[in-house]
């Protein structure tokens, strides 16, 4: 059985009790459940930062609701920036091209037929979750490298003014008696900056970057695996 904290959160929305037994009854054991039976509850929970199992993972959002339909609900949800990339999978009845087409209009990620089968569920879920996963990494990718372009830029031009300071400190040392405490002092800052250079080489010349665990999940770049600075 998968572990609790691997799981993904599903909400489902529909106004029928029967239909809501058949798909926590398929999808409870591999996946934390939320229900809403309208869509004001549905936009209360995703949008909620308290619910039991945070913001869902995954909505499968019923079309044909009272008060407020499929359509206008998922038209809600891409519009928040903290729902906007939700996957939402609509569950109908009705999958003629007008149908479907308003579906995907109104931002659905799939769509899956009632009556529901529960392979094709499965199968779209995974999918739908999956897609989500990789767009997830490659922004994170994007991010990443942004960052490290910038991180070699600001080196290139720290390299001149450090490249001076190693020069001034040496020719202060070169002036002074190797047991004055001001030599010892230019050393230090001398040691410092070299340092700074070896980081800061290490830097520019990533090519390839690996990242470590650090706290609560966070990856941050380990510099120590960036290519070898001789």
């Amino acid at each position: 059985m998968t572990d609790k904290l691997a799981k993904k959160n599903i909400l489902i929305v529909d106004d029928t009790p029967a239909n809501i037994r058949v798909l926590v009854e398929i999808l409870t054991e591999e996946y934390d459940i939320s229900v809403a039976t309208n869509g004001p509850e549905a936009l209360e929970i995703a949008m909620s930062k308290t619910d039991l199992y945070g913001a869902p993972d995954l909505i499968l959002l019923d079309i044909m609701m009272p008060e407020m339909d499929g359509y206008e609900v998922c038209k809600i949800l891409r519009r928040d920036p903290g729902t906007k990339d939700i996957p939402v999978v609509f569950v109908t009845a009705n999958t003629d091209d007008a149908t479907l087409q308003e579906a995907f209009e109104a931002g659905g990620t799939d769509y899956v037929r009632k009556p529901v089968n529960r392979i094709e569920l499965l199968a779209r879920i995974k999918s739908a979750l999956t897609q989500q996963e990789l767009t997830r990494k490659l922004l994170e990718e994007e991010k990443l490298q942004g960052v490290l372009e910038m991180a070699g830029a600001v080196c290139h031009e720290l390299n001149q003014p450090m490249q001076s300071i190693l020069g001034f400190s040496q020719l202060l040392m070169d002036e002074m008696e190797e047991d004055s405490p001001k030599y010892e002092y230019a050393k230090i800052i001398k040691g410092q900056i070299d340092k700074m250079g070896k980081i800061t080489k290490k830097l520019m010349r990533i090519t390839r970057y690996e990242t470590r665990e650090y706290v609560e999940r966070t990856k941050i770049i380990d510099i120590n695996k960036a290519s070898d600075v001789k």
